[in-house]
């Protein structure tokens, strides 16, 4: 049986989610973020990088990535990344995961702990008003397993209709947006985690390359150090502990609701 047509007016709107993760799957870390771009001009966004590279003349590097910036190469990310705000095609968001409240990993492989992260980002930020598609950095999964028919049908079925129309994972090496994504992630979990380790003021004095280029971004994005926030451009949203952790210690935790809770 052929599958019903469809009928989209002209005006629908088309979106891309550009989705990468940062920090500690194990228990030596608290954090675990899950962080989109989100924009309807993939393409502005891919020209954009590519043409701020080229004006620094920075093109030997694989990809731009967090993790390896440098006293030399922060100024340039943060050039590309406020030239990526300033086109006014994207948007962020970014799902915070405090591992204290809720660590999917503890019942899960490890995939399916990345499933269940990126899947309450899409599920915050999807609306009824896009046709979307998610472009995922690649993951390892078992044999036989699509990871993003798994994410898209299960964003789609706990949203209950098709808003994700396919979900394809990326080497974030060819990929531009990837590489912004890996930005924002790993900026809000470099201030969260020095937040919480030497507090804030030390995280604001502090004059690394990976804490120059995380409050760069943060002051982009019109945030001071990634609080909770919902804006025109960013949203941030953190796991809850009065939701799982206190309820289930008093013992009023059902395991249907804990199933609902846990996204």
């Amino acid at each position: 049986m052929k599958p019903p047509k469809l009928v989209l007016p002209t005006n629908a709107q088309g979106v891309v989610y550009f989705i990468d993760e940062a920090g500690s799957k194990g228990s030596l870390g608290s954090y675990f973020v899950t962080a989109a771009v989100r924009t309807t001009d993939p393409d502005r966004v891919s020209r954009t990088v590519k043409a701020v590279r080229d004006r620094h003349k920075f093109n030997s590097a694989d990809e731009l990535k967090f993790s390896n910036v440098t006293k030399r190469s922060e100024p340039i990310l943060s050039d590309v990344f406020r030239e990526i705000v300033d086109t006014g095609c994207c948007t962020f968001g970014a799902f915070v995961l405090d591992k204290r409240h809720y660590d999917p990993w503890s019942s899960r492989t490890q995939w399916q702990g990345h499933l269940f992260a990126t899947r309450r980002l899409l599920k915050g930020l999807v609306t009824r008003r896009e046709i979307a598609v998610a472009l995922l950095d690649h993951i390892d999964v078992p044999e036989g397993v699509s990871y993003g028919d798994c994410l898209m049908n299960e964003v789609n079925e706990r949203l209950g209709n098709k808003r994700i129309a396919a979900a394809i994972s990326l080497d974030s090496r060819t990929c531009s947006g990837l590489q912004i994504a890996d930005m924002v992630a790993s900026a809000i979990f470099h201030a969260r985690k020095k937040i919480e380790d030497k507090g804030l003021e030390a995280f604001l004095e502090d004059q690394t390359p990976k804490a120059r280029l995380s409050r760069d971004i943060a002051s982009a994005l019109g945030s001071g150090y990634f609080r909770d926030c919902d804006t025109e451009l960013l949203e941030i949203q953190t796991s809850h502990e009065r939701s799982l952790l206190e309820l289930r210690q008093a013992g009023r935790l059902s395991s249907s609701a804990e199933a609902l809770a846990s996204g």
